[in-house]
């Protein structure tokens, strides 16, 4: 007997003001590590302009993928110019502001994760007006902007299957 993968599950969530987001309580428990009464420190990993993804601090200390996007991080933010007039390349610059702390804070009225500002901005998201996908997939939740979610329904399901 093949073990059925787990299922997707998805919520649509409202940005509320200061960029907060109510992380739903079945998404909570699938992750199993935002729990207690005291904030919860977290990372959020920019995988593209529309997508993220939430990791645990104790994932992030043990998992070697992330400790070395931690070390490229820091590298490149401590390279230095060759003289004033140079301009480091956009996209290594911005790496430093793919991969965020966060906290998520404690569950009255629901566990809320508020989004850093630039964060926000990148990904289109405006206070009381925007809505995010949340999704449950391998063992993580991301974050899709619902414009994203919306593209990768475009393809026709013929193509697919």
């Amino acid at each position: 007997m093949v073990n059925a993968s787990p299922k997707l599950e998805s919520h649509i969530l409202r940005v509320e003001a200061s960029y907060r987001i109510r992380l739903p309580q079945p998404l909570l428990h699938r992750v199993g590590w935002i729990a207690g009464n005291r904030a919860v420190d977290a990372w959020l990993l920019l995988g593209s302009a529309d997508r993220c993804r939430l990791f645990s601090a104790s994932e992030v200390d043990t998992d070697p993928e992330l400790k070395m996007l931690q070390a490229r991080i820091a590298a490149e933010l401590e390279t230095a110019g060759a003289n004033s007039l140079e301009f480091r390349d956009e996209v290594s610059l911005m790496l430093a502001l793919r991969f965020l702390p966060v906290k998520i804070t404690p569950p009255e009225p629901g566990w809320r994760l508020t989004l850093p500002r630039t964060i926000a901005a990148i990904m289109q998201l405006r206070p009381k007006e925007s809505e995010v996908a949340a999704l449950f997939f391998q063992n993580h939740i991301e974050l899709w902007t619902v414009g994203l979610m919306r593209s990768a329904m475009n393809t026709p399901i013929v193509d697919i299957v």
